[in-house]
């Protein structure tokens, strides 16, 4: 088992590249497109918390937080919540025409997603991922079909052409995922059921 020494790097690394996300060139970058935003950004910052979770495993300053997280299911509904709040146009016109929703996102998106999933998952038992995976994948069609289907801009930021682009991104990796989840369960068993036949 590794210990939260090893995610040392990591974090530095995880910390520099939110410094650097932060940055307003490159943050207004990201931006400046729905797509780049929702689907490239976000996730970063979720990815960014996640590697500091793991650096924070076992740590004793965490052992009561942990007792109101039994399952991980506190943690798990906290960054799915958060998540999906992000993703609302509303949100997303806010962060990137105000400074202070911007700086909200910064800190609850690393935080309260990617943390907190970190701390969660790998304490849910598997019918609850299960559970939380199917609600990931609806939640990307759900996202995706409103920004496909809506024939005028959600958000004030960009344009008409741009949510649909997002929107068709967002159905798309709802099925990416979901080909991803069954696959192991499907093909995985085939290839161990092959391994001992041979």
């Amino acid at each position: 088992m590794s210990s939260r020494g090893d995610y040392q790097p990591w974090a530095i690394g995880a910390l520099v590249l939110w410094a650097v996300l932060w940055f307003p060139p490159l943050r207004d970058w990201f931006e400046a497109s729905m797509l780049r935003h929702m689907i490239v950004q976000l996730p970063l910052l979720v990815a960014i918390g996640w590697v500091w979770g793991k650096r924070l495993r076992g740590h004793p300053m965490l052992d009561r937080v942990q007792l109101a997280n039994r399952w991980g299911a506190t943690g798990l509904l906290i960054a799915v919540v958060t998540m999906t709040l992000w993703m609302l146009p509303r949100l997303l016109d806010s962060a990137r025409l105000d400074l202070n929703w911007e700086t909200a996102k910064f800190l609850s998106v690393p935080a309260l997603v990617g943390t907190a999933a970190s701390l969660s998952w790998h304490r849910c038992p598997g019918i609850a991922r299960g559970v939380i995976h199917v609600e990931i994948i609806a939640t990307f069609w759900r996202f995706g079909w409103a920004y496909l289907a809506t024939e005028e801009r959600l958000c004030l930021s960009y344009l008409l052409g741009d949510q649909e682009r997002t929107g068709m991104a967002l159905c798309g990796i709802g099925a990416l995922w979901a080909i991803l989840v069954v696959w192991k369960p499907l093909f995985g068993s085939l290839r161990t059921r092959e391994s001992y036949v041979s």
